[in-house]
This record gives C-alpha cells, structure tokens and sequence, in this order.
C-alpha cells in the first residue's frame, strides 16, 4: 500500500502520472481541503478509469466535503483515515539488510539471485556466420522484489520449491527445441505499449478538450433590479374576542394581560397646631362567661395592662360564648375605644384589657380584650400635624412610583413574540389609604396604593401580513415588493378598556423592484460575448446593476445552452 500526500496546486494529470507509477496495487490519496483537480465529477471519473485501467484500488481521504460527495457519487472509495503499512514494511533499512546478510551467509539462494537465461540455440548461431543480424536486445534478468519477501525465515520452503521447478522448465524447454523446427512468430509490432498509451492520451485530450469547451462553460448573471420607495397607512383593530386574522376588515387577535401591584411608604407631616386630642385604637372584646349575649353601653371602661382607662365609643353587644361537649369557647367582637384623658400618654402598644365594672362578680375574668393594633393620636400642646396638602402630594408621589414598579412587572409579562404599544397600557389606581387625616397629630404617616395594570397585546407578523396584502393591490404588476425593506411604525393607538379592542394606524414603508423576465433574459443573451452582454444589459431601464460571472476562467462568453445560464435576481 502507498500513501500519496498531494499538494494543494497539483495538476490533475500529475496525480494520474502517480497513481500509474506506483509499484502497490492499493493507492491512498491524501486530498488537501480546495485542492481544484479533484473538486470536478468529471476529473474524478476519469480518474476512477485510470485506476481501473492500471489494475489499481484508489481510495481518497480528505476534509474537503465536496471531493468526498464527488467521490461517493462516482463510487471511488473514501477513507476516513490514513490507512497505516504493514507492519513488516516499518522494519528500519539497517534491520533488512542484517537479515538479508545472514541469508546469503547461509548459503541459499534467494529469489534476487535468479536469472533466467534464454538458452542459446545451435541453429542461430549457424545463421549469424551466413548474415549480419541486428543485435538482440539483452535479455533482462527477472527480478522479485526484495520487500515481498522480508521474512526470510519463513520462506525458505518456498524458495526451494521455486528453484526445483525452474531446473525442470529449462530442461522442457531445451527438448521441445531440439524436438521442433523453429517457427516465425506473428508480429504485432505496431501495436506497442507506447502506441496504445499515445492513442488512449490523445482520446483523453480529445474528449476533455470537448468537455471543457461545450459541458463545463456555465455563466451566472446577478442583475440588481430598479426600486422605488411606497408609503402608506393602514387601520387596523386589535381584538381580544377575535382567533384569526380577519384580511377583509383589517382585524387581528390580541391577548389581554393584567397584574395588580401595591405599596406602602412612610412620609412626614409638615403642619403644626395647638392640638387637645385623645387616643383611638380598636379593641377585641370576648365573652368566655355563658351562651348570653352582653350589652356593653357606651363609655364603658377598659382597662389597660399599664393602667391606662380607654372608653367604648357606642354600645356595642357582645355575642354569645358557645357550648361545645360541655366546653366555653369565647366568642368576641372588635370595639373602638377612645382615651379617657387627652395626651401623648395613651400612644400605648399592644395590650390585654379588663373591664373594671365586672370586678367582683364572675364576668371579671369571663369578659376580657385584647388590642390588635396601637392607640394612637394621643396628643396635647403645640404639636405636628398632617395637612391636607401633606396627604395629597405623598398620595401623588407613591401612585407615580408604584404605577412605574406596575408597568415594568407588566411588560416582563409580555411574550417576546407579541408587540404591545405603550398607548394602549391602562393604569388604574384601585385604593389609596393614609394612616392621618388631615389635621391629626403626628410626625409621620403612612401611604397605601394599589395599582392594576392591564393592556392588549398582538402578533406583528399578523400586522405585516396586512400590510403585505395591502401593498400588493396598491403596486402595479410589473413591480413586486421586497419583504425585507418593509418597516412598520404606528400612531393614533385607542384602547376599549370595556370592549377588550385596541385600534391603531399602522405606518408602513417599503421598497418595490421591477419584474424581471428571466426566460427572456436567457434567450437573449445566449451566445453573446462579454462587449455584448454589457451592452445589453445597460440597455434595460429596468435594470440598476449587473454583474457578469464566466465559469471557467477562459470562457469569454455566454454559453448557448440556456441550462447552462444561470440568472440571480438580487435586489439589495
């Protein structure tokens, strides 16, 4: 087996001349990725021929993925590695001449030692004393390549064998002379090797000569077409209630989306007055005394775990305990409570309450509270109060913070794929709460808002698909639209916030080609020259730019055989 490693700029008749010349039946080529010669299905047939002419197996390893198709296609055998040698060849030079010593001290003879020798025959040399005769071309001795027989240990049985039967054909040889008159041999000296390998070249010449002036000249014509610029509007509606386009009425399928957000901020009080005020707060009265119902009118007293006294705003009635296997669970029900005295004192925390009128009886312990918020309000003197415009502008500030933090969660929402226009996002601001009033005491106080954000949402390519129809009835028809110039903006957007519609102008710009006739084109221009085709082409007012491609190098003009043109309209 031999490895060819080729060149990247090696003739393909080189490549050839290689495979004949090599002494293995098994060839490798190593294909460099680009390498010309071989990237043609013809040359890699002839090639194939070759092979299968010389008696040889060609295979083909390369990274260039066109050679290996081009190789599948005409059946060449391609490799995905170098095939490595035999092992007995990657014996070192000096290994095979120790080896090849030793025999020949051994005193056998091996196979480069033969010579075979044509007998010489009494009657021509009777002949050569009557008249001169050309010299004979000496004959020449057989040889055996050292290399197919390395191993000379194991192939002693054959040499010997070898030797036997030579002796016997040169005594054959001698009887059947002596026995037979000579007989003049036929002559086929015309038809020498050299003869037959000319005539098959000159076939080779003759039919790539044909091959390259009437199957390989192809030509490519890229034509730039002229433009023109188109503006226009659209209406179209967005529809919640819709699942298709709607072509005729310019109508799309929208996806409605909404999220509620809510935040709280503490802000400071600005105003200021002499203030008389008690503290407020709510207290959860229980009843764990019966199943009766208990009136507590208004100003009854409860008092605090610090001894702070706070009174019922109104009469209230405290529900009924319940009786469950023989267990008192309490009931309860939230009353107001206000201070018993005005002052900062009463600004008391969480508490438990007793009520000091049951003290002595059995419903002293049965009816009890609990504070589930702070007393506040407490206050007396020159103190800080909330104004009016204190509420309103903190109000103002956390709606614009909260309806921003709204948005921006309401946009992530929104799918990739869809397009929502910022016209159409609603912001509703569903509460607003302040923990003061204006003119209550106190240095801070406490803001809520909540905010709901909705809006609709749809699929661009619906509106391009609008568009597109809209501009083929708009463009005459020897025109035709190029998809990649359209862009698309919009105006006058209009949200239905009850109906789940949102309406809009769409914007579109675009370019428009002329048609290009290709057929036309190909008739034309066919057997023209490189002069003529330009000059053709600058004919056409249909036509911007034009370039001319001739495949390969040499071909000076376009090919008759319209298959062979090949027209790429390209209007960039």
């Amino acid at each position: 087996m031999e490895n060819f490693y080729l060149e990247v700029n090696e003739e393909f008749f080189s490549i050839i001349d290689r495979i004949k010349k090599s002494r293995d039946r098994r060839v490798t080529l190593v294909v460099p990725v680009g390498l010309p010669a071989l990237r043609s299905i013809i040359n890699l047939k002839i090639l194939k021929e070759e092979a299968l002419s010389c008696e040889k197996d060609v295979g083909i390893v390369t990274a260039d993925m066109l050679i290996k198709r081009l190789a599948q296609q005409v059946n060449l055998m391609v490799l995905n590695k170098i095939p490595e040698e035999p092992q007995s060849l990657k014996l070192s030079e000096d290994t095979r001449q120790v080896e090849f010593e030793k025999k020949l001290e051994s005193g056998k003879r091996i196979i480069s030692d033969i010579v075979i020798k044509r007998p010489v025959k009494k009657q021509e040399i009777e002949e050569k004393s009557e008249e001169p005769r050309e010299p004979e071309e000496p004959i020449q001795e057989s040889y055996v390549s050292k290399q197919e027989f390395r191993d000379l240990g194991e192939k002693e049985q054959q040499f010997d064998e070898f030797f036997a039967k030579k002796r016997k054909d040169e005594k054959r040889e001698e009887l059947i002379y002596k026995a037979e008159p000579k007989k003049e041999k036929t002559s086929f000296g015309f038809f020498t090797a050299k003869k037959i390998i000319g005539f098959l070249i000159f076939v080779l010449l003759i039919g790539g000569g044909f091959l390259l002036y009437f199957i390989l000249p192809q030509a490519q014509i890229i034509i730039n077409p002229k433009k023109e610029d188109i503006k226009f509007e659209t209406e179209i509606v967005a529809d919640k209630n819709v699942d298709s386009v709607d072509m005729k009425n310019n109508i799309i399928p929208a996806q409605l989306f909404q999220i509620e957000t809510e935040g709280s901020k503490k802000f400071p009080t600005t105003g200021e007055k002499d203030v008389n005020e008690k503290a407020k707060g709510v207290i959860k009265v229980y009843n764990q005394y019966s199943s009766s119902e208990q009136t507590l009118v208004k100003t009854t007293r409860l008092l605090s775990g610090n001894g702070k006294i706070f009174r019922l705003i109104e009469t209230v009635i405290i529900p009924g305990a319940k009786i469950e296997e023989g267990k008192i669970i309490p009931s309860s029900r939230e009353v107001a409570v206000e201070a018993d005295e005005t002052g900062e004192a009463y600004n008391i925390g969480l508490s438990k309450f007793t009520i000091p009128g049951f003290e002595g009886t059995p419903k002293y312990t049965a009816f009890y509270g609990e504070s589930t918020e702070p007393m506040t309000g407490g206050a007396k003197g020159r103190m800080k109060v909330a104004t009016k415009q204190d509420i309103e502008g903190a109000t103002q500030i956390l709606s614009l913070e909260i309806k921003n933090k709204a948005k921006e969660e309401f946009e992530k929402k929104i799918p990739n794929d869809l397009r929502m226009l910022d016209e159409s996002q609603v912001l509703e601001i569903l509460d607003s709460d302040s923990t003061l009033e204006p003119d209550d005491p106190g240095k801070e106080f406490i803001i809520t808002i909540k905010v709901k954000a909705w809006g609709l949402a749809f699929d661009e390519d619906d509106v391009l698909s609008i568009v597109k129809e809209d501009i083929k009835e708009k463009i005459s028809v020897d025109k035709f639209l190029i998809p990649s110039t359209i862009k698309i903006d919009y105006k006058n957007t209009r949200a239905d916030t009850n109906k789940g519609k949102v309406s809009f102008i769409s914007q579109a710009e675009a370019k428009t080609a002329w048609q290009i006739d290709e057929a036309k084109f190909k008739t034309e221009l066919a057997g023209k020259d490189e002069a003529e085709v330009r000059s053709y082409l600058s004919s056409l007012s249909e036509i911007d730019t034009a370039k001319v491609i001739f495949w390969p190098f040499w071909v000076k003009s376009i090919p008759k055989n319209k298959e062979r043109i090949k027209i790429i309209i390209k209007p960039e």
